[in-house]
């Protein structure tokens, strides 16, 4: 007699197990949404528990909109107190009457502590514009990421009590963003700074915009920006050519790159340029003027060559002539060298007993002489 086998019914568990996994999940869901309204209500908690904590330490009263435009609040909130009063929101919608206020450094760095909580990835410009004194307390490197390209607010970033290097940072980075270099900007920044500038910076001033800009002091300048520069003042002031006072006076500040030419061309002129300007002048160029260019360019001062015969520019220019050019000057200068493709050899008058030496002397001079002509 054959025994009966009970086969499972696999429908029935394929139903069973679906029903168990479906219950399965429905509990996952309830529990992760009960998770995440806990991790909300944890989250609101704690900042309702900060923000108790800085009421309970804000004893000065928390600072209002209203508030921003008394004048005493640098007398009132230390700064913890102005850490714990002041909320990020009233400082940003009032940030121009607060960046104004006479706070001392370590109130500002309160502030700017703030604005870096608002604005991890730097400033805007609108932003840079009301800083005020909060400009201060900001360092070359973050400054240097600010992108500011109008320059309107670069000359009012500029008119804040800054130091040198940090205006440096800010020039630099308005020039490599493309910042135009116009008359404004040129008088915000001093010479130094302008100085402090590459060649192909200095190339982008629009004469127009040199010519509105106020006179600035290029002595720090290499050769060859003093160059550049100069070259700018002559296309900007030339429209005063015609007026050889007026143009000479404009040029005076940056004649320290004019070229021999440009100095030939001055002189021409009857301007009588003052010793200390002579002094400015580049001396590789002077020494290419002849005595007539120099009797003609210095005019009535002529003889102050005599008075600062020992100074570099004056030796320099006498070495590069013959003794009878610089005498020609008529100022009793001394020095020169010998006649033109003789150099710098000088002859004495042998005695009428010079003996064998003196003739192979004078036999080996123009030995010499005749060498370097022909070199």
């Amino acid at each position: 007699m054959k025994m009966k086998t009970n086969l499972p019914n696999f429908s029935a568990i394929k139903i069973m197990s679906s029903i168990v996994i479906g219950f399965l999940l429905i509990i996952l869901n309830v529990e992760l949404s009960i998770s995440q309204k806990l991790l909300q209500k944890r989250s609101l908690m704690l900042v309702k528990n900060r923000v108790k904590r800085a009421d309970a330490n804000c004893t000065a009263g928390i600072i209002t909109e209203e508030q921003t435009n008394e004048p005493t609040l640098p007398a009132i909130y230390s700064p913890e107190q102005l850490e714990a009063c002041l909320s990020n929101d009233v400082l940003l919608k009032n940030l121009t009457e607060l960046g104004n206020k006479a706070f001392n450094r370590d109130q500002l760095l309160v502030l700017m502590t703030k604005l870096r909580e608002s604005f991890p990835g730097g400033l805007q410009q609108e932003l840079i514009r009301n800083l005020g004194f909060i400009i201060t307390v900001y360092g070359p490197e973050e400054i240097s990421s600010w992108n500011i390209t109008d320059p309107s607010i670069l000359t009012l970033v500029l008119g804040n009590s800054l130091t040198s290097d940090v205006k440096f940072a800010v020039v630099s980075n308005y020039v490599q963003k493309s910042g135009q270099l116009n008359a404004d900007v040129l008088n915000a920044i001093d010479g130094q700074i302008l100085c402090n500038l590459t060649e192909e910076n200095l190339q982008t001033i629009l004469p127009n915009e040199f010519r509105r800009a106020n006179p600035f002091n290029i002595s720090t300048c290499t050769q060859a920006k003093k160059d550049i520069i100069f070259g700018i003042a002559e296309v900007a002031f030339q429209f005063q050519a015609n007026d050889s006072n007026t143009y000479y006076n404009s040029l005076i500040p940056y004649i320290s790159g004019a070229k021999a030419s440009d100095l030939q061309s001055l002189a021409t002129r009857n301007i009588n340029m003052e010793y200390a300007t002579f002094q400015t002048l580049n001396p590789l160029e002077v020494e290419k003027l002849t005595p007539m260019n120099i009797r003609d360019l210095l005019g009535n001062n002529l003889g102050d060559l005599k008075e600062n015969e020992t100074d570099a520019i004056v030796q320099r220019w006498i070495n590069a002539h013959t003794k009878q050019e610089v005498e020609s000057l008529g100022i009793n200068l001394l020095g020169g060298g010998g006649p033109a493709g003789i150099g710098n050899i000088l002859f004495f008058n042998l005695p009428s007993s010079a003996s064998l030496n003196g003739v192979l002397s004078i036999w080996i001079i123009m030995i010499c002489i005749t060498f370097q002509s022909i070199l």
